[in-house]
């Protein structure tokens, strides 16, 4: 069937993308190499690594493989309009222009039949040294990671802070899970947070639900904080958050209606958290068997003579 594709690329980044293979859209609906860092029945995301110690790219492919798909895309707006990757790639732009903390979109595409949208991606650069939420938590909760409690106080007073200022500049986010935030620690031992996956901007968010829009993203957050934070921890957040020295009754409110609607999204957030366990183990056991392949590997002057992986010097 005959199709039409499209790629937008910034131009900082063509070069780059370019010699990474990453310019070609047969290419990134196709393309298997490269760490699966998220997985479901419609959509992917790959991370592609960098060369000589360069950051690598994360690239998220949406497909839709049958008509009733492409149909519910239309009467969503992408026959004429923005499809996925577009609408992500304007709203990270979009957070960017206003100073909020998040990844950098380079590119996004489709592929087009009819002007159906069959298959759509983003592509983002990789923040370095940098996990998501939810697997640096998993990490502390079970030893892989050591994370004292300065360290997490500092953790709950940066987090709160930065969405403090997103929601300021009017901005929703749209899926604000842990899933959906990066953390790190900075040069100078901060811990530094970046925000991926935004829903397109809603043109008025703030004259929705009486005006208290971001009550619904702060209860995203406390979903996903739930199973590895205590109520202090997360009383904390809230207090730094309103930028207030102890709990009023309008917060006290609020805290309850947060928690309210955190339940709504639970078992959800349930089964995200245990789909993102899983992919973490698959990928150390990948690394983990690259590793112990490479080693056996023989090296410059040695070959397997005996054919049992052992390598003998014939230099």
């Amino acid at each position: 069937m005959l199709h039409a594709d499209f790629i937008r690329t910034d131009p900082a980044y063509r070069a780059t993308l370019h010699a990474r293979g990453l310019d070609d859209v047969s290419e990134f609906l196709t393309r298997v190499a490269g760490r699966v860092a998220a997985w479901s029945r419609t959509t992917d995301t790959l991370h592609v690594p960098g060369a000589d110690g360069e950051p690598g790219f994360y690239l998220k492919r949406y497909f839709y493989p049958r008509w009733r798909n492409r149909l519910r895309g239309m009467l969503r707006g992408t026959f004429f309009g923005a499809h996925r990757g577009q609408a992500e790639y304007r709203a990270l732009n979009t957070m960017l222009a206003l100073g909020i903390s998040a990844v950098r979109p380079v590119a996004f595409g489709s592929r087009r039949v009819g002007n159906f949208v069959t298959a759509c991606f983003l592509i983002t650069e990789e923040v370095p040294g940098a996990c998501n939420l939810t697997t640096f938590a998993r990490d502390a909760l079970t030893g892989r990671q050591s994370v004292t409690r300065p360290q997490r106080l500092a953790m709950v007073r940066r987090l709160a802070a930065q969405v403090a200022v997103m929601h300021a500049s009017r901005f929703a986010h749209g899926q604000l899970f842990w899933r959906n935030v990066l953390v790190r620690t900075g040069p100078d031992g901060t811990p530094e947070f970046f925000f991926l996956d935004a829903q397109p901007p809603r043109r008025w968010p703030f004259l929705s639900r009486n005006g208290h829009w971001w009550l619904r993203e702060l209860s995203h957050l406390a979903t996903s904080a739930i199973p590895f934070t205590t109520r202090t921890e997360r009383l904390r957040f809230l207090l730094a958050y309103f930028n207030a020295r102890r709990l009023t009754p309008e917060i006290k409110a609020h805290t309850r209606e947060i928690e309210r609607q955190a339940q709504r999204w639970r078992r959800h957030e349930l089964r995200r958290i245990k789909m993102n366990d899983l992919f973490e183990e698959w990928n150390r056991q990948l690394a983990t068997d690259q590793a112990q392949t490479a080693a056996k590997r023989p090296g410059p002057g040695r070959r397997d003579l005996a054919g049992d992986g052992t390598p003998e010097d014939i230099s």
